[in-house]
């Protein structure tokens, strides 16, 4: 793994009238296989999904490496683990369980506890140790230890304590410090407790209009913008709670389901025009995705990704845009500040 690039020009990159010295376009990936759908119903239908997950990787990593991109890769810390073990007859006895209103039973009812070989889509060293191995700077930071819901009343302050201390023990089996949080289902809460654990930064919900709505009311809003020829929001860091808010601007979605109506080209467009504003505004272009949701086409996926990075390359060949991962601009906001 080679040195970030990003480092070798820090000094460069200073807040101006709360704005950056240039744009800034963050990639990161929500890394969580059958964590993210294990409660949601999700985890039958994605089946697939998970088995094509680590080939798309693995393509992905070739793009990172071909256009010289950093990501930063959320990972649900149980894929770290390459086996575990029911003890006493509990799963995980560690974890405080969060209590929510919507599930019942154990939390860890799903968790096969056994290991990589048996179960695939539960376990992830091999994608953690793939992703070190990249060629281009690569950031592994936090999606909590088991997906937890961090930001609904069911979650606790133990809860929460309990999950990020053993996310960072694990990570450390790795030689990693994980200083970026991304809240599964982007539900935020207890930032204290991230701020305590060590973390500078997190990734928060993007200011969309349609995220105002409710429910249904906000996923069909959602559809509605990405069919629309605009701009995603761009976007500046915020400061809070002692950590780095870094919202996000676009999500890339799959092309199962009602997504499959959205064009690439209109996706990449989207995309596109988002980094313009982030150059002219100097602002944050934040673009996230799901791991798996690159295993619904893999190939046209990562054609449309190839022409954003494209893209990106060249405004950061004019010298216009950065591309750093969440926390390297978290620890150069930090400096700044």
């Amino acid at each position: 793994m080679s040195p970030s690039p990003f480092s070798l020009a820090k000094e460069d990159l200073s807040l101006t009238n709360s704005s950056l010295e240039r744009g800034a376009f963050i990639v990161s990936i929500d890394t969580e296989l059958a964590w993210g759908g294990m409660h949601n119903g999700q985890f039958v239908r994605r089946q697939t999904q998970y088995q094509l997950s680590r080939r798309a990787i693995g393509q992905l990593l070739k793009l990172l490496e071909r256009f010289n991109i950093q990501a930063t890769w959320a990972v649900v810390g149980h894929l770290f683990l390459e086996e575990c073990h029911v003890t006493n007859g509990v799963k995980h006895p560690e974890i405080m369980r969060p209590r929510y209103s919507w599930s019942s039973g154990d939390w860890f009812d799903a968790d096969p506890c056994t290991n990589l070989e048996s179960a695939h889509a539960w376990y992830g060293s091999d994608i953690v140790k793939q992703i070190l191995d990249c060629k281009v700077h690569q950031e592994i930071g936090c999606h909590t230890f088991s997906h937890i819901i961090v930001g609904d009343p069911g979650c606790s302050r133990e809860s929460i304590e309990s999950e990020l201390r053993l996310c960072c023990l694990e990570a450390e089996r790795f030689g990693l410090v994980l200083k970026s949080f991304v809240f599964p289902r982007n539900s935020v809460g207890h930032l204290e407790m991230l701020a305590k654990a060590g973390f500078t930064v997190f990734r928060g919900p993007a200011p969309n209009w349609f995220g105002r709505l409710p429910g249904l009311a906000s996923r069909i809003g959602h559809l509605v913008d990405n069919l629309l020829p605009i701009s995603p929001p761009v976007v500046l860091p915020e400061s809070k709670n002692g950590l780095w808010n870094l919202p996000a601007s676009y999500y890339y979605p799959p092309t199962d389901r009602w997504w499959g109506i959205v064009p690439i080209s209109l996706r990449t467009h989207k995309v596109k025009r988002g980094l313009r504003q982030a150059v002219t505004h100097r602002r944050l272009m934040h673009m996230w995705f799901h791991e798996f949701n690159l295993a619904t086409d893999t190939e046209r996926l990562l054609s449309g990704l190839e022409d954003i990075f494209a893209e990106v390359s060249r405004y950061r060949e004019a010298g216009v845009l950065d591309n750093p991962t969440m926390g390297e601009l978290a620890h150069v906001l930090q400096l700044q500040k």
